[in-house]
């Protein structure tokens, strides 16, 4: 008896990716598992990122344009989701990349656990040099997500209909609040410890410098978790400590 195997629709951001999508997407290609559709949302780009695109003959990848920049990944990524046909979703921005065996072990591992969302380890890069792996919890619970956003985005895949449930929401640190309102879904999130993907660090960028999150975090914790000012005070000085006495990511 032939089983169909589950589709994974990824969802790529491009704004002005021309220098590094191709790798971003070649690793899609280079993928062991193969029922995959990439859906690529260019937000306005200015250089040549839609030539680029346009030189992959492969019908899995399809290409959508925002008509207005948007100036955050919200909404290509959401724009994504609407288009997604899978059966899980995963991310991957344009400047990042996967191992070949990302998908078909995560996937594996997913249906193994019965998880429906996971995660899994990845290396920071910087300067095209592997700086170090970070590595998430192999389980992490709502409560857990609150103190240290395990889930690296280029890493999440999640079952789709738990994501179309909610979308990004336009904050700042947009997959942070998902994560926190697809976990109160599905209880946990499957933490892989294999290192399946490569994450590019932009210096000065809001992430590349963990304690200027504390301000987004503030906001999803009162705006997005309705949470009271004490205890998003409470979770912002939990999150400090941890990245500062235990380095978390």
């Amino acid at each position: 008896m032939c089983v169909t195997k589950p589709l994974v629709s990824i969802i790529m951001p491009c704004f002005n990716a021309s220098l590094f999508i191709t790798k971003a997407i070649e690793s899609v290609i280079q993928q062991t598992y193969s029922n995959w559709e990439l859906i690529i949302i260019d937000d306005c780009s200015l250089d040549r990122s839609l030539e680029v695109i346009g030189n992959y003959d492969d019908n899995r990848i399809s290409t959508y344009m925002l008509s207005v920049n948007s100036g955050s990944p919200a909404a290509p990524r959401n724009l994504g989701i609407k288009k997604a046909k899978g059966d899980y979703i995963a991310f991957l921005d344009a400047d990042d990349s996967w191992y070949p065996e990302k998908i078909e072990l995560q996937l594996n591992r997913m249906l193994r656990k019965q998880a429906d969302f996971s995660c899994t380890s990845y290396n920071l890069i910087k300067e095209g040099k592997v700086v170090s792996c970070y590595k998430p919890p192999k389980s992490a619970t709502y409560d857990d997500l609150l103190i240290n956003n395990s889930v690296g985005c280029l890493t999440a895949m999640v079952r789709t209909d738990f994501v179309k449930k909610h979308m990004f929401p336009v904050c700042g640190h947009e997959d942070f609040a998902l994560w926190l309102k697809v976990i109160k879904d599905c209880g946990y999130v499957l933490g892989i410890q294999e290192c399946l993907a490569n994450y590019n660090v932009v210096e000065g960028s809001v992430s590349s410098s963990k304690h200027k999150l504390i301000p987004y975090f503030w906001h999803i914790y009162r705006n997005e978790e309705n949470m009271s000012i004490a205890d998003s005070l409470y979770y912002c000085a939990r999150y400090f400590f941890n990245v500062v006495f235990f380095k978390y990511r």
